[in-house]
């Protein structure tokens, strides 16, 4: 397991997310009311980019069929998607987010 250095904590506003490439990996960041999180880009249900779609309270809503996952926890909360998605943990340190990768 290693740590990752993503971006600045200034670069992700409250309520927003972003996408970043890690070790070719597509990950998303949000920073919530209640902390960071990082998730898998691809929607489950089908390939899509999640960070295309929105953020409502603490699920993402996939932009191409409506369904919707825990962006602290990855699991499916609306059809047609049913499989979670990966989560990743996230810390902040001296300004920057970092995400946990395998």
């Amino acid at each position: 397991m290693a740590w990752h250095q993503v971006c600045k904590d200034s670069d992700v506003p409250l309520g927003d997310m972003k996408n970043y490439s890690i070790e070719d990996v597509d990950i998303d960041v949000y920073h919530l009311e209640d902390g960071w999180y990082a998730t898998s880009d691809m929607c489950t249900h089908q390939d899509c980019s999640l960070s295309e779609g929105e953020i409502e309270g603490s699920e993402i809503v996939c932009r191409c069929h409506g369904g919707a996952f825990d962006i602290r926890t990855g699991v499916a909360t609306r059809m047609p998607c049913a499989i979670p998605v990966e989560t990743f943990a996230v810390r902040v340190r001296d300004g920057f987010v970092e995400v946990e990768l395998d």
